[in-house]
């Protein structure tokens, strides 16, 4: 049994308590923008399940990739888009495919989304880059954009609020001696691995966030100086890919996912603003014991975390990597010998489902040794304003010689296993294509495993010592895991499915709902009229 707060006379520090009163108060103002089901147009809400399954994106970025494909969509389709043009068809998308209830919004909500929008579309009027092409510039500033309007449409100020205390709490653990790093430069390096390990942002989102940190009166900026911004594009943006790829931003993102999985506990219980602040002044008992609790109800449902992200990863495979195969595989085997080959099909279709499973019932959960850290780590968080005494240098140190021969064994390797695997499929007489699909469906499909075995350890500070057979298994895999990182990374931008779907599909189906739509509208307006 875990010992909870020995020392008696212990209580939450003066900053805990804040932060409790200042998410309270951010709460407050909370409201629901969803739609009414009721109202929602199915064929528009099916729709949108089904592109959800087909992105395979994170729950809490469903919304922002919605207004973002939309935004892109319409402004790439019209010949002189306005800010009342995107404004009123992102509006209604949104609301037939049951995420927003445009009743809920106010007039200033309105005005600030449409207001945004214009000073977006003259970012994207003037915007010239040597370093992007103009679609992936106007990608980049139309997610940028979307961001902005999810957060006009659901303000989450306490985001900002517990970064920025996490911030207080972690710095103190930071050493940067010999790193030669600026403190105001360590402090933005610091809350962008807090925001995306505390918050699970994509690329985009720690993007914008770098913009922001960048330029502090981006939201504010006047027509004049997004023009300014605009025509001088690249030079402007070099100094936040600067802060995206700063020369420790691995340190301290290992610093920040040792330390997180307290903060990510206490976020939650504060989210859940059943907390009495009074209760729990002078004892903090209280508050450990639901951090705890929460612990081992997110351990539970972590479980099931993992088998709702095999599904989604399932989903996602069958509908864009493997009808690959069919499109590509069946008509080379038909161009180059005549006939079909089965096995090398077979392999292509089943190997990835099945590692999926396989994967998805290996996961572990942390280590039992782990709440005992966590609740020893909470412990000092709420009562001293720190997760320990130790130092975390940023400068690390120079790699010694054996960690270099390690390194090269292993680069040995990865060569020896992709070639024994290509060797191995010529043996079996998959020909060039089956043999890059294999390695395609594969690779991807290890690297979603990765994915997915990170959400099984979000809460580990301590991990578990893997058995013999698991390490050669992961060792075996990384190679591949790296390959699906890349693979997942270019294809998730040229995913010629999510194209089509954006404008041979969506475009025309929302084009006739609005008819459809229209035409209702009119059919009660005259019904309306009969009843004068």
């Amino acid at each position: 049994m875990i010992q909870i707060m020995d020392k008696e006379k212990q209580r939450i520090t003066d900053q805990s308590l804040k932060l409790i009163e200042r998410f309270t108060l951010a709460f407050a103002g909370e409201k629901n923008i969803q739609a009414d089901n009721e109202k929602t147009i199915n064929t528009a809400l099916i729709y949108e399940k089904i592109r959800v399954a087909l992105e395979y994106q994170e729950e809490h970025l469903i919304l922002k990739n919605a207004i973002s494909r939309i935004l892109r969509r319409h402004h790439t389709l019209s010949i002189n888009p306005n800010s009342d043009f995107l404004y009123s068809n992102l509006i209604s998308e949104l609301s037939w495919s049951n995420y927003l209830n445009p009743e809920s919004l106010t007039t200033k909500e309105s005005e600030l989304i449409q207001s945004r929008i214009g000073a977006y579309l003259v970012l994207l009027r003037y915007s010239k880059s040597g370093r992007f092409s103009k679609h992936e510039l106007q990608k980049m500033i139309i997610e940028w954009l979307s961001i902005e309007i999810e957060e006009i449409l659901r303000p989450q100020s306490e985001n900002e609020i517990f970064v920025n205390y996490t911030y207080e709490i972690l710095k103190k653990n930071i050493s940067l001696e010999n790193s030669k790093v600026p403190e105001e430069e360590s402090e933005i390096q610091l809350k962008i691995a807090i925001y995306s390990n505390l918050l699970k942002p994509d690329f985009s989102s720690i993007q914008f966030l770098a913009l922001n940190y960048t330029y502090p009166s981006w939201k504010t900026f006047s027509n004049d100086e997004i023009k300014k911004f605009a025509k001088s594009f690249d030079p402007y943006f070099n100094k936040v890919d600067a802060a995206l790829n700063h020369k420790f931003k691995k340190r301290y993102t290992q610093y920040v996912r040792k330390c997180i999985a307290p903060f990510i506990l206490y976020r939650k219980i504060l989210s859940a603003k059943n907390i009495n602040l009074e209760s729990i002044k002078d004892n903090p008992k209280i508050l450990l014991s639901m951090v705890l609790d929460r612990y081992d109800l997110d351990i539970i449902d972590a479980k099931q975390k993992v088998w709702r992200a095999t599904i989604r990863a399932f989903a996602f495979i069958l509908l864009t990597k493997i009808s690959l195969a069919f499109i590509l595989e069946i008509p080379f085997d038909r161009l180059l010998s005549g006939s079909i080959d089965y096995l090398s099909l077979l392999i292509n279709i089943s190997l990835p489902p099945i590692l999926m499973i396989i994967a998805g019932s290996s996961v572990k959960s942390p280590a039992a040794k782990n709440r005992l850290i966590i609740s020893e780590t909470f412990q000092s968080i709420i009562t001293e304003n720190k997760i320990s005494d130790i130092k975390f240098p940023i400068a690390p140190q120079k790699p010694n010689k054996t960690f270099q021969i390690f390194n090269l064994i292993y680069s040995i390797f990865t060569i020896f296993i992709v070639f024994g695997v290509i060797w191995l499929l010529i043996a079996l007489h998959f020909n060039i294509v089956s043999i890059l699909l294999f390695f395609f469906f594969v690779s991807v499909v290890s690297f979603f495993s990765f994915r997915i075995r990170n959400i099984a350890l979000e809460l580990a500070m301590k991990r578990i010592k893997d058995d013999a057979v698991t390490s050669v298994v992961e060792l075996l895999f990384l190679p591949f895991i790296r390959i699906g990182k890349y693979f997942s990374d270019r294809f998730a931008a040229f995913n010629p499915f999510i194209i089509a779907l954006d404008f041979l599909i969506e475009a025309p189906l929302k084009t006739i709902i609005k008819i459809v739509t229209s035409w209702f509208r009119f059919i009660n307006k005259k019904k309306e009229d009969l009843e004068i």
